[in-house]
């Protein structure tokens, strides 16, 4: 499952890396919008999954708490990925 995961997010880099070309035109934005939902999806996927992988995690509180916090900093790092390209191809970076 760790694999499939990586596997998602590397797909969405190359596919959305073909896109952050810095350009102003309308279509430029609506692109970069409907990446930013895929890419967001991706994210929630990815943080949806390690969550429940986090649930099951026995040990002490500082375990269970480290678990959980890997899943939070992945997920706020991809929302910062995503949030990057959309500004990229909107030309506002």
């Amino acid at each position: 499952m760790v694999i499939l995961r990586f596997s998602l997010i590397l797909f969405l880099i190359l596919f959305l890396g073909t896109c952050t070309k810095t350009s102003q035109s309308y279509e430029a934005c609506e692109r970069a919008d409907l990446d930013y939902l895929a890419c967001s999806l991706v994210i929630y996927q990815s943080y949806t999954y390690c969550a429940e992988s986090a649930s099951t995690v026995s040990g002490s509180t500082e375990i269970k708490a480290a678990a959980k916090f890997r899943c939070d900093a992945e997920r706020l790092v991809g929302s910062y990925y995503c949030e990057d390209i959309k500004k990229k191809a909107c030309g506002t970076k």
